[in-house]
């Protein structure tokens, strides 16, 4: 017998050893998709939310996180809030991580289901005093959020809400490097956010969760720091760091939080423009033109964010604007430090407040018909809670409805109020 050389068979045995090797190079790259699967929220459909039929609210500031007011004022500004918004308008509170006391805030909760009120949670951090930003919250050493996540879960387990819906907004703002621990990290906001929406679906089948308002008009700093020493990102440039770290992180809410406020605190609602700013080395190279028409700035901001949105393929989600409005000229403390520049006066915001909420139809002559879509109007909308009803006045006296003295005695109401008062009574 002899041994004689078969290049046939050679090719035949080559081929076979590659088919082998490239199966198992298959098999690996299947489960490394495997494992980022299993690292991303993956796809689920946002649980529903029932026609709501009343739309008004207003930010409380019970607590900002560096001022609060004793409960015992909390039933005369919750009243305020009652009589302004109507039966069962919306009113969105703040709640700190390191003030997770069912038993303090079921007061809150109380007092929302004597009222006929809807309340949203705000859950925030902590605030760093010295620092003067919020804090990033703890990272497990998983890098995870989880530790944190059952906290807030537990929290919102353990209290007794007074509606159907348990309306839920995980942190503020996170493209400020003053609500992340000074800088922003696109990344672990999103890691946060799946987390936490995970927890609380798990903990409580009415939650309802909702993203961090994003700020429209901060600009991306890049690798320098701002004029205040600390870093910002544009909204469009956070959103696409949250997808490229984990591609499906905006499936894992159910409504969408928007903070549309309009130009400076002081323009008109038919000024609205599409403007994103980046200065020193900052780039996106995912960055994409909206079409003509979409605004990221102004009463109807929200509309960009649901295009952007659609851009990752995910559908229209409703709208929560959990934060609006504008400041006013008057203050009951002149020093307070929301003090600006060409501030309106307070009956120049109602009017603005009402054309933004109504439209115009003739009502205000000198005044355009056109040039934005009135938030009743739109069927996009669910909520609509202006900021703010009741801040410490020596921070929020230019952005507050009510009249306030320093111990949050209810001196007197803003133009603001009275347009919400007068509309909650006709409907």
């Amino acid at each position: 017998m002899t041994n004689d050389y078969n290049p046939g068979a050679a090719l035949v045995d080559t081929y076979r050893q590659m088919r082998r090797r490239g199966m198992m190079l298959v098999a690996l790259a299947l489960i490394a998709g495997l494992l980022l699967v299993a690292l991303s929220p993956g796809r689920r459909a946002p649980l529903p939310i029932p026609q709501i039929d009343n739309k008004l609210g207003v930010h409380l500031l019970l607590d900002d996180g560096r001022n609060h007011w004793l409960p015992e004022i909390w039933p005369e500004h919750m009243r305020y809030a009652a009589q302004a918004v109507g039966e069962w308008g919306f009113v969105t509170q703040l709640v700190r991580a390191d003030d997770l006391d069912p038993a303090k805030w079921q007061i809150f909760m109380d007092l929302c289901a004597e009222l006929k009120l809807t309340p949203i949670l705000r859950l925030a951090t902590v605030f760093d005093r010295q620092n003067r930003w919020w804090e990033a919250p703890p990272r497990d050493p998983n890098n995870s959020y989880q530790t944190a996540a059952r906290k807030y879960a537990d929290f919102v387990k353990a209290l007794r809400w007074p509606t159907d819906m348990h309306y839920i907004t995980v942190g503020n703002e996170p493209n400020h490097g003053n609500e992340w621990g000074g800088k922003p990290d696109p990344e672990a906001y999103a890691r946060f956010l799946i987390d936490v929406a995970d927890a609380l679906h798990a903990a409580d089948p009415a939650a309802r969760v909702l993203n961090a308002g994003f700020d429209p008009y901060t600009p991306h700093t890049g690798s320098q720091p701002f004029i205040d020493g600390q870093y910002y990102m544009d909204s469009e440039s956070f959103m696409d760091g949250m997808v490229a770290a984990y591609r499906d992180v905006f499936t894992v809410i159910d409504a969408w939080a928007s903070h549309a406020y309009p130009p400076n605190l002081a323009a008109p609602p038919w000024e609205q423009t599409y403007q994103i700013d980046r200065i020193n080395d900052a780039t996106n190279p995912r960055h994409a033109e909206p079409p003509a028409g979409i605004n990221n700035r102004g009463v109807n901001g929200y509309e960009w964010e649901l295009w952007k949105l659609s851009t990752y393929g995910i559908g229209a989600l409703p709208v929560f604007i959990t934060e609006t409005g504008w400041r006013h000229a008057e203050s009951a403390n002149p020093d307070a430090i929301d003090k600006g520049e060409n501030l309106p006066d307070a009956a120049t915001t109602a009017i603005y407040f009402d054309l933004a909420l109504n439209g115009n139809n003739g009502r205000y002559a000198d005044m355009p018909e056109a040039g934005w879509t009135p938030w009743l109007n739109d069927a996009r909308v669910v909520a609509v809670t202006p900021f703010a009803l009741n801040g410490l006045p020596a921070e929020w006296g230019h952005t507050n409805w009510l009249v306030l003295d320093t111990s949050g005695a209810v001196l007197d109401t803003y133009p603001m109020f009275g347009l919400l008062l007068n509309m909650s009574r006709s409907s």
